[in-house]
């Protein structure tokens, strides 16, 4: 009995097992989310520079971009499922600092074609941080705070986005963009070894390798969990929506209302901070008004998001400026703010054993929603208008709801710290 009470208090004194330890996952969990995810918008501060150096065409900037989303689209689904093996350290911990390997590595890059292949590698690697981070909070956050949680992990993207934005320009031109680079991949190494030292994997949350004993195996456990595949569904018009609006946003506004550039970039600029605002708004509305259920939210999310679109469709020109501020803090609490909710509402459909194959299979789905709806919307704008384009999104968000309403939402019993 002495013995027994001396491995308890052993075990009270580790790190994991402080009571303020949930709230150390959050922040582990948001440097996950948002490191890796510089793998891909902290490369866009480059641009310029790169252009520059490498005497680039627009054409060939934009197939930087489409290869670290195309690799990223490639390697989604396999990386959830180790998550799922080996553990949220392991893999967010030492993909991560290989993340920042190959960053600082574009120092030694002399040609386009092995800018397109470091491009390709860092692709690869970014889809680690959403479902590591997600398991993380799933594993480590209890359900009545879960949406909170998820929805400040979702904004580590955009803030450590807007960082990077805001450091890379001036050290590229201070010290040359190749020093930049090796400075931003020096902080996205830090930060994975800061979660190999503070993360833990939660005791008895290892997966049972009985349920994913292969990759196919896990893949078809989820695929065939028929409330997954409906919020994937639901999801996928909604990614589109969310992806085709940040890219347009500002060229409709100065193309088709004649709004001058800057006023259109401040425009765009007051949508991204409405997004982070109302990514950790949803949740908390989940996890208040909603009583920890996701479903009802996301609906709410999704008939906004399709009556927003609708209203930008129907804008006329000199539309005043107040309404153009209405309408861009509108689009940035509704089609670009809701992925927190629908990833909290995925990990509590699934297994706790499958959670990262789960997210990322809804990954590789979004992630060809994000291939698919920007030209898509562009091709539909040049045929016919932007009117036309607009008010597409919004009808395939609508029919998106209808793979929403038949899920079945079960309450989680758990009672994680």
């Amino acid at each position: 009995m002495e013995q027994e009470q001396i491995v308890d208090r052993k075990q009270r004194r580790g790190l994991a097992n402080a009571v303020y330890y949930p709230f150390v996952v959050i922040g582990l969990a948001v440097l996950s989310h948002g490191g890796f995810a510089l793998s891909g918008q902290g490369f866009t501060p480059f641009y310029p520079f790169i252009q520059d150096d490498f005497d680039l065409t627009r054409t060939q900037v934009g197939l930087i971009t489409g290869t670290i989303f195309a690799a990223a689209t490639v390697t989604s689904s396999g990386f959830g499922w180790m998550i799922d093996r080996l553990g949220v350290r392991v893999m967010a911990g030492s993909m991560m600092i290989l993340s920042g390997i190959v960053v600082a590595s574009l120092y030694f890059a002399t040609s386009f074609l092995l800018l397109l292949l470091i491009a390709a590698v860092m692709g690869s690697l970014r889809p680690v941080g959403h479902p590591a981070g997600t398991k993380a909070i799933m594993d480590w956050v209890g359900p009545k705070r879960r949406g909170t949680a998820m929805s400040i992990k979702q904004a580590g993207n955009p803030i450590l986005g807007a960082l990077a934005a805001a450091l890379v320009p001036p050290l590229a031109v201070a010290f040359g963009w190749r020093i930049a680079a090796v400075a931003l991949g020096g902080f996205i190494i830090l930060s994975g070894m800061l979660i190999l030292a503070l993360y833990r994997d939660k005791p008895g949350t290892a997966s049972r390798k009985d349920s994913t004993s292969s990759f196919f195996a896990g893949m078809g456990s989820v695929i065939r969990n028929r409330n997954i595949s409906l919020a994937v569904g639901f999801g996928f018009p909604m990614v589109g929506a969310q992806v085709a609006t940040l890219t347009y946003f500002i060229l409709f506004l100065n193309d088709e209302l004649d709004v001058p550039v800057i006023v259109a970039g401040g425009m765009l600029a007051i949508l991204q901070v409405a997004n982070i605002v109302m990514r950790i708004g949803w949740g908390v509305i989940s996890d208040t008004l909603g009583k920890g259920r996701r479903k009802p939210v996301l609906f709410l999310a999704g008939s906004m998001t399709a009556g927003v679109l609708l209203l930008v469709s129907l804008l006329p020109d000199a539309t005043p400026t107040w309404a153009l501020v209405t309408i861009a803090i509108a689009l940035g609490g509704t089609a670009t703010s809701w992925v927190s909710v629908h990833s909290v509402l995925l990990s509590e459909l699934s297994d706790p054993s499958q959670i990262g194959t789960t997210i990322g299979y809804a990954s590789t789905v979004s992630r060809t929603g994000i291939v698919i709806a920007p030209p898509l919307f562009g091709l539909i704008a040049d045929a016919a208008s932007y009117q036309a384009a607009w008010m597409t999104l919004s009808v395939s968000i609508l029919i998106g709801m209808l793979f929403l309403m038949p899920v079945r939402e079960g309450r989680d019993s758990t009672t994680n710290a």
